[in-house]
């Protein structure tokens, strides 16, 4: 049998532009080291250095600047990687920072055309996540990452949990690949409706459509594998296992029972 790979995002990240309240506390786990900005590629390049004695997981990084003309801006880029093992290697690729480890990489700010660049700009890291669930920095903004993280996890476990209770009942080669399918064109409609997300915030709501969409890519995908394998029993065991060991361990990266709860807890003060 053909494995079947779980190809589920490792990481999420998303890139708002607004006004950002001042940091509450200084942020000195995670430190950028360097920045440059590349006018033609409109990237800004830049070097993150855990100088903690703790992994770190995710963070939140603002970015103001300013233009020729006066005009101001602030954004904001949020990266969570608990999917992934941690970088233990100077310079390794992106994911979470294990002490000591350093990251180089880049944020394209999108600048309109007839913009010639910014004359200033400023990078800070206003949050980090450990993997231990405590933070450094913004409350409202670790609550923010931990909330869109607890709502990846609840999703991949309701399919996990659904895809469980039919393994049982099905029969037939053809009867797992269509409960598969049918479960993708489901989370197909429900990545790209707002009404599935609405009792979460605005960045845990994309992260659960982003989620969904790539649920239902891989059920897709692993109903194919299913009509091609020798033995779709075993096929149907592989896949399930595999989203499994996924669920539980993102479980152990997300505040456990009441997580939403937790999560809003978090919001007002710092661990």
């Amino acid at each position: 049998m053909r494995q079947i790979s779980l190809a589920i995002l490792s990481c999420f990240v998303w890139l708002v532009a607004l006004d950002v309240p001042l940091v509450a506390s200084e942020v000195t786990a995670l430190k950028v080291l360097s920045k440059s900005f590349d006018t033609q590629t409109q990237q800004l390049g830049y070097e993150l250095w855990n100088e903690s004695d703790k992994t770190i997981t995710a963070w939140r990084l603002s970015l103001a600047r300013s233009d020729p003309h006066g005009h101001a801006q602030r954004s904001i880029l949020d990266q969570d990687f608990f999917e992934r093992p941690p970088s233990i290697e100077l310079g390794s690729r992106l994911g979470p920072l294990a002490p000591g480890a350093s990251l180089a990489t880049h944020w394209r700010l999108g600048l309109e055309a007839a913009d010639p660049g910014p004359t200033a700009l400023s990078l800070k890291v206003t949050v980090v996540v450990f993997e231990d669930l405590t933070f450094e920095g913004e409350s409202d903004a670790a609550a923010v990452i931990l909330e869109a993280r607890t709502a990846r996890v609840a999703e991949i476990g309701r399919v996990l949990t659904d895809l469980e209770s039919q393994q049982h009942r099905l029969q037939w080669r053809q009867e797992w690949s269509a409960t598969l399918e049918q479960r993708a064109r489901w989370l197909k409609q429900q990545g790209t409706s707002s009404e599935s997300s609405k009792a979460v915030g605005r960045e845990a709501a994309a992260v659960l459509s982003a989620t969904q969409l790539e649920l239902a890519q891989w059920l897709e995908d692993a109903s194919r594998e299913i009509t091609l394998s020798p033995d779709p029993a075993d096929a149907m065991s592989f896949l399930i296992g595999s989203l499994r060991a996924r669920y539980e361990s993102g479980l152990r990266a997300t505040p456990g029972e009441g997580a939403m709860n937790s999560v809003e807890s978090l919001k007002g003060g710092e661990r």
